[in-house]
């Protein structure tokens, strides 16, 4: 005996090494299961199996694998298209409203909002995309942890698209405010 006690579960020669609580360490046997990243660590566990039946209808380690690397690419082209579509629409209908023209844009008060109507439609439009953008975040991160997929660059890119939001309902909502009062 190697003078180990004989309930040691790190024993190999103990009759319970490969259990931990009366259940097989699974993926610990064998390492080529466990496809885990360093950003993978707060995602939830996927309930242990308890039968068979449930260990073969589990999900291969190598598609969540997949799936959290997917994860982290969507989230970054996420945070990328919300704001590029957020300038690109601020852009497009600034120019539709100039060259629709009006009476600011001809007295030389305004470049490209010339009419009440364009400064409140352009304050409105152009807030739905950094609206989405939060809320759809929050919606797809929240779908992401119920279903054990790495959840956290979503979590990263909802606290960029919160002060990008803001900063832009402050920008719009002065313009709404101005056409509003005038």
């Amino acid at each position: 005996m190697t003078g180990a006690h004989p309930d040691d579960p790190h024993d190999p020669t103990s009759p319970d090494s490969g259990r931990r609580n009366g259940r097989w360490r699974g993926f610990l046997e064998h390492p080529e299961n466990d496809l885990t990243a360093d950003a993978d660590f707060a995602n939830r566990r996927r309930p242990e199996p308890h039968s068979p039946e449930e260990l073969a209808s589990s999900v291969d380690p190598a598609v969540q694998a997949a799936r959290n690397t997917q994860s982290t690419r969507q989230a970054i082209q996420w945070l990328i298209a919300i704001p590029a579509v957020t300038f690109a629409l601020a852009l497009i209908l600034g120019i539709i409203f100039r060259v629709m023209g009006g009476p600011a844009c001809d007295a030389g008060q305004a470049a490209f909002l010339c009419t009440r109507d364009a400064q409140i439609w352009w304050s409105v439009i152009t807030s739905i995309p950094p609206i989405v953008g939060v809320l759809g975040c929050a919606f797809i991160m929240n779908h992401k942890l119920k279903n054990y997929t790495r959840w956290r660059p979503w979590m990263g890119v909802f606290w960029v698209m919160i002060p990008f939001c803001m900063i832009w309902l402050i920008t719009a909502g002065q313009i709404l405010i101005t056409a509003l009062n005038s």
